[in-house]
């Protein structure tokens, strides 16, 4: 054999096993390939059913977003009618607030006023204090003096019953001695004037003596004025009542207060309520001795 055929030979050989190894890797490339492609359409369908799926959500999601648009609008509608009525109100309450800071100016002068009224009402009710309790104890001085001056008078007149009262006898007893002197005058023929008698019309009157009471009235309290210590009284000037009477109050045999009366009318009158233990109430009894 010669060189040429087994260089041939040889070559031959390179070349088959070349071929073998084209072969082989066509056929690995081949199957990769349709592997490749498979996996490849696969894709391209699950892009597609992607994309119409991402098309249908992008169609749904501008619906909802027009959707929205529109409730945005209506909300926006709403809530400009909402802050045009909100204004309008805050206009309103702007003015009546304004309304109200005057009333409150005007009702802080009246107060004020009301203050410095009370002030001088104060004043007022603190001097006619003073002048009552003034008056009360030149009353009580006036009392004192009267009581001693009807002890005195009482006293005297004591005295004037019991003079008259021997004044009296010695007249009885002139009369019975004249009496007895005309007896022995008789049998001479002699008489002496006739002797006075003491009879209820020529007699001397022997005035009793006084004996001072007091006017015994009973009363209702028909009204009552805490607040300013005074009371009315159911019966006035045609029962007797005189101003500065003072009668008793009383409520269950317990005393309550004294009413000092002020001032007087037919039917009723009316007094200062003193020496008030506890507050009367209409309905009590009042009565000018206890």
């Amino acid at each position: 054999m010669s060189t040429l055929t087994k260089v041939l030979i040889v070559l031959l050989t390179v070349f088959s096993i070349f071929l073998c190894g084209i072969v082989v890797t066509y056929v690995a490339n081949a199957d990769n390939q349709k592997k490749i492609a498979q996996d490849a359409t696969r894709d391209l369908r699950a892009a597609r059913t992607a994309r119409e799926a991402a098309q249908n959500d992008l169609a749904a999601a501008k619906e909802q977003a027009d959707q929205m648009r529109r409730d945005l609008e209506a909300q926006m509608n709403q809530l400009t009618v909402t802050i045009t009525d909100l204004q309008a109100k805050l206009e309103s309450v702007q003015r009546e607030n304004t309304q109200m800071s005057q009333r409150v100016r005007d009702m802080g002068a009246s107060v004020q006023q009301a203050n410095e009224l009370q002030a001088s009402q104060m004043q007022q009710a603190q001097a006619a204090q003073q002048q009552v309790a003034a008056l009360e104890a030149e009353r009580t001085r006036l009392e004192k003096e009267l009581a001693e001056t009807d002890q005195t008078l009482m006293e005297k007149m004591a005295i004037v019953a019991q003079l008259e009262e021997k004044t009296r006898q010695l007249i009885e007893a002139n009369q019975e001695l004249e009496m007895r002197f005309n007896q022995y005058l008789r049998p001479s023929g002699m008489t002496t004037a006739a002797p006075a008698t003491v009879t209820a019309q020529t007699g001397i009157a022997v005035p009793a003596a006084p004996v001072a009471r007091d006017i015994g009235l009973n009363a209702r309290v028909s009204a009552v004025d805490i607040k300013n210590a005074l009371a009315e009284l159911s019966i006035g000037s045609a029962a007797g009542v005189r101003p500065d009477m003072r009668f008793h109050v009383t409520r269950d045999q317990q005393f309550v207060c004294d009413i000092r009366i002020l001032d007087v009318g037919p039917d009723q009158s009316v007094g200062i309520l003193e020496k008030i233990q506890v507050a009367p109430r209409v309905g009590d009894v009042a009565a000018t001795n206890l």
